[in-house]
């Protein structure tokens, strides 16, 4: 069996949840932009080194956390679950913080490492770890095994998984072109297309583990009578 995500049908999909929660994914959305606005902006205009260190390390601290929000919030909208936006549920605590951290530092290492050895081993690497973050969100695991069951369910869709993240991508950049305004739209749902895609390929691996043999297990076998 192969896997299909078409994107454009989730996108329609995805467009009814956006509507549902267009409140809450604004807030969302402002928060993040006028945060990372900020922040370069500060950074910028620091006089010191060691501050310019300190605002960096704060930033980045900052938007690891409000990407986890991010993911969070996309996880409940897309499995319609009842949730608040500053409840537990969307809410990181200190350990799912830290592995939220852990696991997208080693996530980077790693791509980094197979764009070092050549650029098309980078986007493999990108392809089989894309669902790496989204693992430790779920289940609160760290770094090396979210890295590793990542790129152990991903065994044969690499390239085509990078490439659907590729194509994710691309149409969130498109909220640039109306003037930023479509970003508003388009960054929202762009994290509910990974999520819905995350779903889908636990769906399509369990589907191959408990029938792995499903073409050829409705072939009738006979078995002769022994000969007396």
């Amino acid at each position: 069996m192969n896997f299909i995500f078409k994107i454009g049908e989730k996108i329609k999909e995805s467009w009814p949840l956006y509507k549902e929660h267009w409140v809450t994914l604004l807030l969302m959305t402002l928060v993040t932009f006028i945060f990372r606005f900020n922040g370069q902006f500060r950074e910028e205009d620091a006089p010191l080194t060691l501050t310019i260190a300190l605002l960096s390390l704060i930033s980045a601290v900052v938007s690891l956390y409000l990407s986890y929000m991010w993911i969070r919030l996309s996880m409940n909208i897309v499995d319609k679950k009842v949730f608040n936006l500053f409840s537990k549920d969307v809410i990181p605590s200190g350990s799912q913080l830290w592995n939220f951290i852990k696991t997208s530092i080693l996530y980077g290492l790693c791509v980094l490492g197979g764009f070092i050895l050549l650029v098309i081993p980078g986007f493999y690497v990108a392809g089989r770890l894309v669902f790496a973050i989204y693992i430790s969100v779920e289940k609160n695991q760290g770094a090396r095994a979210s890295i590793k069951e990542s790129w152990n369910m991903t065994k044969e869709n690499g390239w085509k998984l990078f490439w659907k993240t590729f194509v994710i991508g691309l149409f969130i950049a498109l909220g640039f072109v109306a003037l930023l305004i479509g970003l508003f739209i388009t960054y929202a749902i762009g994290f509910m297309l990974m999520i819905m895609m995350y779903r889908e390929f636990l769906k399509f691996k369990s589907q191959n583990i408990i029938n792995p043999n499903k073409e050829t297990s409705s072939t009738p076998v006979f078995v002769s009578a022994p000969v007396r």
